[in-house]
């Protein structure tokens, strides 16, 4: 397991403080260090590569028994790339050339430099990752490479990109193939090109919604098929160390924004099914991310690397600075339970951004993990008392897999897409979906993220939740009639498919769901509140609505909430499985507002589904700022559960089925105190103090 820091971004840390801060690092129980291997500064002059500073810290980190992780940082591009490369620029919606400038955050480089389109611009940038992994490929002491550090390319292009004639030519050929040449695409988009040099890309906003979806999918595919190429560079000279990439946030979270389109830093399955696996980037204090929100990111990483490596790739190590604002200092109760989170989902490398302060741009004054906030001693001494017990169970971690999930949430990059089309960012699709998981994580309902094309994992689910999925295609919509057929619940929201992906509107009668439901959608009504009231199980709910209602017309199924012009959820039985169809959109509602009604109604469709809890927290009750909740796994056959409890709480009461632990002998590895158990027919009960970390890991043996 690596549990480590980013230490170098050239050329800061400066070479007086590497001796001492490698002993510190070590000292507090880290294990690896990150280094920031940057294309602008190590090849200066163009063919002359520069690695003495890097060779010093590698040779000083094995020294002190660190291993080291190096991020290929070939997205900072030396200032000679225009005039190396010329005709390379990046351009952008309305024809102009990107002015590269020095990155925001680095201290020395360009960004964005050139489009990676141009085939001298690539045949430059993989000849650097050549000559940095043909160097460090042996080293003792590597531990593996990240291959591109949260996905970054457009930084400081202010304009959407690219849009230069390599792209051009990059999308149209993208095109081809999706299609099958020009006729497809005619019958596709139900047009008439005659040439391909007729077929523009999006360009901005409330065009014709057809060309900006195939262009933001176009990007995200780019992105994928970069990824893709640094790794093919990169273990076609060192095929016995790990690469992997990391993102700022999980797909499912890039909703896009400003000229960011939406996801336009590719898609992590698509990383996972060509790399050896995926990260993130989380900065929770910085950006208001909570328990649950930090479980949500977590298990999208993990859904999308389905089975491969999960590396939370930087973790907010101090207090953040933007600027000259005053953010949050970073206390050790939360830092660690970060990490003890991550491990519950199956992660193996921990790397905390960063080591010392910051000293430029922005950024300069913060994010040290010894940082000036005032808590880089507790830190340390939390980090040192982590490490030693992550090191004494290291068997138990080598072996753990999270349990599987049956439960799923949709995540729909089309739906993203038309968003962002409409809007100029895909925050209403990211919401619905972040509310439903969160809902999910607050109910210590395991659940995983499906993306919309990696649909084989439908086979082990009970229910499937389909957050404001506008887009649907027919391989999906086949999918889906097939998951319900044959015993699924599948839950949707208002309009569920009734745009292609060639961005058409189509008629509710003409939309899957009124196929398979045999009732269809009465058109747009204006909502006559912010809630709405369902019956479920006898139980009065009042559940939150967004932007507008779309009544179901009467005659079939059994309607779970009413209005005049028809029910505004209902429940359809198909095959040997059901719909619940809703008609409004509830997961963005409780993802601004949060109610507690909702993830009763999430709960219960759940349960309904079919599904039946390994562990129910009996006590305490969750409410809008806290709730105890649990994962579990297994190692070696033996069970493992994670039980994280919220400020102010000082025991947990949980209920196990019966026969779930197979052994009588359960013991906290995080206090070292057994487990005691009550226990009836009705299943196996235990009280948890809280302690000090308000945390427990529980172990069979």
């Amino acid at each position: 397991m690596n549990l480590g820091v980013q230490y170098y971004r050239p050329p800061f840390p400066e070479p007086k403080y590497w001796v001492d801060d490698f002993k510190r690092i070590k000292d507090c129980g880290l294990n690896t260090v990150q280094l920031w291997v940057l294309w602008s500064w190590v090849e200066a002059v163009p063919g002359r590569f520069e690695f003495a500073d890097y060779d010093r810290l590698v040779e000083l980190a094995q020294k002190h028994g660190l291993g080291v992780i190096l991020s290929t940082i070939a997205e900072v591009q030396p200032l000679w790339i225009h005039r190396e490369v010329p005709g390379s620029e990046m351009v952008d919606h309305r024809g102009h050339k990107i002015v590269s400038v020095s990155r925001n955050e680095c201290h020395f480089g360009v960004t964005p430099g050139g489009c990676w389109d141009h085939p001298g611009v690539w045949q430059r940038m993989a000849e650097f990752l050549s000559q940095v992994v043909t160097r460090y490929r042996s080293a003792p002491n590597l531990r593996g490479w990240d291959a591109w550090n949260e996905l970054r390319w457009n930084v400081h292009a202010e304009a959407p990109v690219c849009y230069c004639d390599w792209s051009l030519i990059a999308f149209r050929k993208w095109l081809d193939a999706k299609y099958g040449g020009l006729d497809g695409l005619n019958k596709a988009w139900l047009r008439r090109y005659g040439q391909w040099d007729e077929v523009q890309p999006g360009r901005q906003t409330w065009r014709p919604f057809t060309e900006m979806l195939a262009f933001e999918h176009f990007i995200t595919a780019k992105c994928d098929r970069h990824a893709a190429g640094r790794y093919k560079v990169i273990k076609g000279i060192d095929p016995d160390h790990p690469v992997t990439v990391h993102a700022g946030t999980p797909s499912p979270l890039h909703s896009g924004g400003g000229y960011d389109h939406a996801i336009n830093r590719g898609n992590d399955w698509f990383f996972a099914d060509a790399l050896d696996g995926v990260g993130c980037s989380s900065f929770p204090l910085w950006e208001g991310i909570d328990d649950a929100d930090f479980g949500m990111r977590i298990e999208c990483v993990k859904s999308a690397s389905r089975g491969k490596l999960v590396w939370l790739s930087e973790i907010q190590g101090g207090r953040a600075a933007q600027g000259f604002q005053v953010h949050k200092p970073v206390d050790a109760l939360s830092q660690q339970r970060w990490v003890w989170n991550g491990l519950a989902c199956g992660a193996d490398t921990f790397i905390f951004w960063c080591w010392r302060d910051e000293v430029f741009c922005g950024e300069a004054g913060g994010f040290g993990l010894i940082g000036d906030d005032g808590l880089a001693d507790e830190r340390l001494s939390a980090m040192k008392v982590s490490a030693e017990l992550l090191e004494k169970h290291k068997r138990l971690w080598q072996g753990y897999q999270p349990s599987e999930a049956d439960v799923g949430v949709l995540f729909s990059p089309q739906s993203y897409y038309l968003d962002w089309a409409i809007m100029g960012n895909a925050d209403r699709a990211r919401k619905s979906l972040q509310g439903y998981a969160r809902a999910l994580v607050r109910n210590s309902i395991p659940y995983t993220i499906v993306e919309e094309c990696h649909l084989d994992v439908l086979d082990g689910l009970k229910i499937l939740f389909l957050p404001r999925t506008l887009v649907t295609d027919e391989p999906l919509e086949r999918a889906l009639e097939a998951f319900v057929r044959r015993g699924g619940t599948l839950v949707t929201e208002s309009e569920c498919g009734a745009f292609g992906a060639n961005g058409l509107y189509r008629y509710p009668a003409d939309r899957f769901t009124a196929r398979l439901a045999g009732i269809r959608e009465v058109g747009r009504r204006t909502l006559p509140g912010d809630m709405i009231h369902a019956v479920v199980d006898g139980r009065s709910l009042a559940l939150g609505a967004a932007q507008w209602l779309t009544p179901w017309t009467k005659g079939k199924g059994r309607a779970l909430a009413e209005t005049p012009d028809g029910p505004a959820i209902v429940e359809v039985p198909v095959g040997k499985g059901k719909l619940v169809l809703c008609g409004a959109y509830l997961g963005e509602a409780y993802r601004d507002r949060w109610t507690d009604d909702f993830e009763t109604f999430v709960g219960g469709l759940v349960r309904g589904a079919g599904w039946k809890p390994d562990i129910e927290v009996i006590a305490p009750r969750p409410d809008r700022d806290g709730f105890v909740y649990t994962k579990s796994g297994r190692s070696g056959g033996k069970r493992v559960v994670f039980v994280f409890m919220p400020a102010g709480c000082d025991e947990a009461g949980l209920e196990f089925r019966p026969g779930f632990f197979a052994r009588d002998k359960v013991r906290d590895i995080i206090s070292g105190h057994k487990v005691t158990f009550t226990s009836d027919s009705a299943g196996m009960r235990c009280t948890l103090p809280a302690g000090p970390r308000r945390l427990a890991v529980l172990v069979e043996g």
